[in-house]
C-alpha cells in the first residue's frame, strides 16, 4: 500500500470571542472546510492592517504567503547547514550548562547522533583537554552574551575547531549557536 509522504504544518490562528462567532455562522453554516477556515481567519486579519510596509503580504494570496513562508525556512535551513552552525538551547543548573536542544542539522555535522550530543558527559568527552571543558560549560552570570572556541573531536579522530556563541534572552533563556569553523 503506497504511503503520502508529503509533509504537512499545523498553523494556530488566535481569534477574539467576536472573530470565532463570525467564522462561526459564516463558515460552519456554508460547511466550508478547516482550511478555508483558517484562509478567512488570515485574510480577515491581513486585511485590518493599516501599515503600508504590510502590503505586499495583503496583495498575496494565503497559499502564495504560505508558499513563501515555506521557501524562506528552507532557505534558512540551507543557510545553516552551509555555514556548519548548529543551534542550541541550554539550561543553567548548579551553574553547570546542560544542552537542552540541538537543531536537526547537529548529526549531518558533528558525525554524532544528535542525542548522544544532549548528554554532558559524551559531548564533554568530544572537547579538547587542553581547551578546559568545564570552562565552557560554566554559564557567565554578568553578561548577556558570551563565546568560547575550542576543538572538537569528530567520529573519525580529527579534532575540528568550533566557537560557540551563547546569548541569555529576556526571558531569561540560554540560546546559542555552535560553528564548525574552516580548517
Amino acid at each position: 500500500m503506497p504511503t503520502n509522504s508529503k509533509k504537512r504544518t499545523q498553523v494556530s490562528v488566535a481569534l477574539n470571542e467576536l472573530e470565532k462567532e463570525s467564522i462561526t455562522k459564516q463558515s460552519f453554516r456554508q460547511n466550508r472546510s478547516v482550511s478555508q477556515i483558517m484562509r478567512f481567519a488570515i485574510k480577515k486579519y491581513l486585511d485590518g492592517l493599516e501599515n503600508s510596509y504590510m502590503k505586499p503580504i495583503e496583495e498575496d494570496s494565503v497559499e502564495q504567503i504560505f508558499l513563501k513562508l515555506g521557501s524562506q525556512l528552507a532557505k534558512n535551513a540551507d543557510i545553516l547547514y552551509a555555514l556548519k552552525i548548529i543551534l542550541l538551547e541550554a539550561d543553567n543548573k548548579n551553574d553547570f550548562l546542560f544542552f537542552s536542544y540541538f537543531s536537526d542539522n547537529a548529526t549531518a555535522i558533528t558525525g554524532y547522533d544528535k542525542y548522544d550530543l544532549l548528554n554532558p558527559e559524551f559531548l564533554m568527552s568530544r572537547i579538547h583537554p587542553d581547551n578546559e571543558p568545564n570552562e565552557i560549560f560554566m554559564p557567565k552570570q554578568d553578561e548577556e552574551s558570551w563565546e568560547h572556541y575550542f576543538q572538537f573531536k569528530k567520529p573519525h579522530g580529527i579534532y575540528s575547531k568550533t566557537r560557540v556563541s551563547f546569548q541569555r534572552t529576556e526571558e531569561g533563556r540560554l540560546l546559542a549557536t555552535w560553528q564548525f569553523l574552516p580548517s
